[in-house]
């Protein structure tokens, strides 16, 4: 279960484990701006799973906070660590260039391969936990 917001209208920090169904629920539903969005998660979702690659889904950003009408979408991929981009079907390419990834997913997708390891993945997030006011908030890892 998914934490109340704090005073900031952010989740409290730390990293927020929840089903794909539970954020559509909770960050997709308030508004029209958020409704969009959510749809635009769901598809990123679709065809970061159709790579078969997918082993840890991360959100930070307004669209995990209490506003009204979030900017957009900030993810980050971990791929398994013999994910071959490549090799990989054309259709989901677009989640691995940035500006591809935005247009169609309104999005800022941010990949990696799990090979970089826990330790610099843990200060990846760590990172994505400041934002842009220099306050801590929560992400959400979404169980996949």
């Amino acid at each position: 279960m998914l934490p109340d917001y704090n005073q900031d209208g952010n989740l409290p920090e730390g990293i927020h484990r929840a089903t794909a169904a539970e954020v559509l629920d909770r960050f997709g539903t308030a508004s029209a701006r958020r409704l969009w969005l959510a749809e635009r998660l769901r598809d990123l979702l679709e065809v970061a799973k159709s790579t078969g690659k997918l082993e840890r889904v991360f959100l930070w950003g307004s669209f995990v906070t209490s506003k009204t009408s979030p900017n957009d979408l900030d993810v980050l991929l971990v791929v398994a660590s013999d994910f071959d981009l490549e090799g990989s079907p054309e259709e989901c390419k677009v989640l691995f260039d940035h500006s591809r990834g935005r247009i169609r997913f309104n999005a800022d997708v941010f990949w990696t391969k799990a090979s970089i390891g826990q330790e610099t993945l843990d200060f990846w997030l760590d990172t994505y936990q400041t934002g842009k006011d220099f306050k801590r908030r929560g992400i959400v890892e979404v169980a996949i």
